[in-house]
């Protein structure tokens, strides 16, 4: 008997990214489509906070609710990727999947490219049933993500629409079916990145460690530049020239294993310390749950391989996912109005508290949800400009009803007060921030996966996507702890009062009204102490007044990467799309922790990543 052939594993499939948000650079996709070679390209134009504005843009008008910047792109690339074959998947359908992929197709029939196939998947929008308490439980009910005690229909909002995060294999499915195209709504944000590769190498369901290898591919491209050199800490060394940066590339082989890269003639850069910068970003712990696999990701390797701009990433372990999926519910929160002030010169507490106690008498009978008076920055001493010693005040203002913050309640008390305010005072003259405009509130939640009606729609037929049925328990509560084996701190010598960030690089983002906060450093013996410094009591005590009450702190480590990572739960003010923070993204938080000063070891201080 002849011995059975064995199949060679086929190549890397090469995907380049040409979206990190909504309204991204408007030429990245001409860019990537032409500067080298591609097999597939893919963008996130979706996040919590435009699922909540594009709510805003359908209830306007019920024909909107996309991301109309996708097919700017695809407008001036389509004749480029038709005649590389290049596939194309985009999550830009939003709330209205079905008429971006009519656009699409318009666009491809201008061009002379009708020949193109046009799929789009469906299944993600939930409306229908996060309006109705019925479907809800024909599903079994919708629970808060972190607070599994809060259910949907205990909201004390009314709901005005939703989306389920579902997954790769309806993508598949209309890539097996000859899309060219794959238009999606709400699909997780690595979907587009997992289908490709699961596509390609024709995995099974249960290809467990490979779809985890996709999974943190998508997850390492997803948001654009901020793997080429963008939002990153590490910057110093890399400035002179650094504008206009290129998008990135993932070459994920057939064991799920990638290399991180870009174009050669592509601004930025790729090394191992911004790929682990932008690993920690927005997740939630060393367990990273998706639609399609459970990846555990506490020992995942992120190594440069030597070559220029190529980082080889691998070790996550895959595992079944739970049967349940992320869910956001909008509902229309209110409306809101603001406006911002400006102090210099001495005395700023006191002229903060004048301001304050006007505002507030100005507005004690104000039907107002919330009156936010915030300052921003910190005035220079002996400045050598006024810009420099000068601070920012934001004044914000919610109403549940638009008359509540109309004009003559808001705007004409604020500016009546201009001839009775405190010492120097000025003010921003863009009055039109001071007109009521609707906000959204967003309720995180988890609903049945394997229950949802996923489907795709291929040359105007709809196809079923039967869900595998291969599950696991979700996991609970993340687990939370200290290092295991903590050095005395004594025992790394002598320290110097100096910031955090002098050694220690970072990243942080949100999950609806969490954010999270990664803290690495560059090698193993600054780890150890970063193990034993950086407990929940001590980034409670650098976060300082930012932690208010109600505010939950977790905690994990990376060891192969040399990070700490925190999840502070319940922490911005109710998620992007309602939040007064003025970072409301929790953009800011890790750069802000690694501005704070601590004890540190001279050792470490011979080469300081930023000069305090």
């Amino acid at each position: 008997m002849a011995p059975a052939v064995t199949e060679e594993p086929k190549r890397p499939i090469i995907i380049g990214n040409v979206a990190g948000a909504m309204e991204d650079c408007p030429y990245a996709m001409h860019r990537m489509v032409t500067e080298g070679y591609l097999d597939a390209i893919a963008g996130d134009w979706l996040s919590e906070l435009n699922i909540a504005w594009n709510a805003i843009r359908k209830h306007d008008d019920p024909t909107k609710g996309y991301e109309v910047g996708f097919l700017e792109q695809l407008d001036d690339c389509i004749d480029i990727i038709a005649e590389k074959k290049i596939k194309c998947v985009s999550n830009a359908g939003a709330l209205n999947t079905p008429e971006c992929a009519r656009k699409a197709i318009e666009i491809c029939q201008k061009h002379g490219q009708g020949h193109l196939k046009v799929a789009y998947v469906q299944g993600d929008d939930i409306s229908e049933i996060v309006v109705d308490p019925a479907k809800q439980q024909e599903l079994g009910g919708i629970v808060h993500l972190d607070h599994p005690e809060r259910k949907l229909e205990d909201w004390d909002r009314e709901p005005y629409c939703g989306v389920a995060y579902i997954g790769a294999w309806g993508i598949v499915e209309a890539l097996r079916n000859g899309a060219d195209i794959v238009i999606c709504g709400r699909v997780t944000d690595a979907s587009p990145v997992i289908a490709l590769a699961a596509w390609w190498h024709n995995w099974s369901h249960d290809a467990w460690d490979e779809l985890a290898g996709a999974l943190i591919a998508g997850h390492l491209i997803e948001c654009g530049p901020y793997v080429t050199g963008a939002n990153f800490s590490g910057v110093r060394p890399y400035l002179e020239g650094l504008v206009d940066l290129g998008f990135p590339i993932a070459e994920i082989a057939h064991d799920g294993s990638v290399v991180i890269t870009k174009h050669p003639e592509a601004a930025g850069y790729v090394d191992e310390f911004n790929v682990r910068a932008q690993f920690l970003y927005e997740i939630q712990g060393t367990k990273y749950i998706n639609s399609d696999v459970s990846a555990d990701i506490e020992n995942v390797r992120i190594e440069n391989t030597g070559k220029k701009d190529r980082v080889r990433v691998s070790g996550a372990v895959g595992s079944p996912p739970p049967p349940t999926t992320k869910a956001i519910v909008v509902a229309i929160g209110g409306y809101q109005a603001e406006a911002t002030f400006y102090m210099n010169g001495l005395d700023i507490d006191a002229k903060e508290q004048f301001m304050r106690q006007q505002l507030e008498y100005a507005f004690k009978d104000a039907n107002f949800l919330e009156l936010s008076i915030e300052r921003h920055g910190s005035a220079a001493v002996n400045p050598p400009r006024q810009a420099l010693g000068t601070v920012g005040y934001r004044i914000l203002v919610k109403a549940r009803n638009k008359e509540d913050i109309r004009e003559d309640v808001f705007r004409k008390h604020v500016y009546a007060l201009r001839m009775q305010f405190y010492a120097g005072y000025h003010m921003s003259l863009d009055f039109r921030t001071m007109s009521p405009k609707m906000f959204m509130e967003l309720f995180p939640g988890i609903i049945s996966y394997t229950r949802l009606p996923h489907r795709i729609v291929v040359d105007g037929q709809e196809i079923a996507i039967k869900h595998h049925g291969i599950t696991e328990p979700p996991p609970g509560k993340r687990p939370s702890k200290e290092t295991e084996n903590p050095i005395p701190l004594e025992t790394f010598g002598p320290t110097k009062s100096f910031p955090l960030g002098s050694v220690a690089h970072g990243r942080s983002g949100d999950k609806g009204d969490n954010c999270n906060v990664g803290i690495f450093v560059r090698g193993a013996e600054e780890y150890k102490w970063l193990q034993s410094a950086l407990t929940i009591p001590k980034i409670v005590e650098l976060m300082g007044e930012d932690i208010k009450p109600g505010v939950t702190v977790e905690r994990c480590e990376f060891p192969q990467i040399w990070a700490v990572h925190f999840r502070f739960l319940d922490f911005l003010g109710g998620g992007a799309a309602s939040s007064t923070r003025i970072d409301m993204l929790g953009k800011g938080v890790a750069e802000y922790l690694r501005s704070k000063y601590l004890d540190i070891p001279v050792k470490f201080l011979d080469s300081p990543i930023s000069v305090a």
